[in-house]
């Protein structure tokens, strides 16, 4: 199981960096993965800035 971190899920979401969207998406097609509910709520807090 691999652990995500904000960071990984906001370049996945925002796709900019194509590097790390594309090494996300890979993970996320390929193995079990695993979010706090801290992570999400940072997530969201990212996202609303925007």
């Amino acid at each position: 199981m691999v652990m995500f971190d904000a960071n990984i899920i906001l370049r996945y979401l925002l796709y900019d960096n194509k590097e790390m969207a594309d090494k996300a998406e890979e993970y996320l097609s390929t193995r079990n993965v695993f979010v706090t509910i801290e992570v999400i709520a940072e997530v969201i807090y990212a996202l609303k800035g925007l």
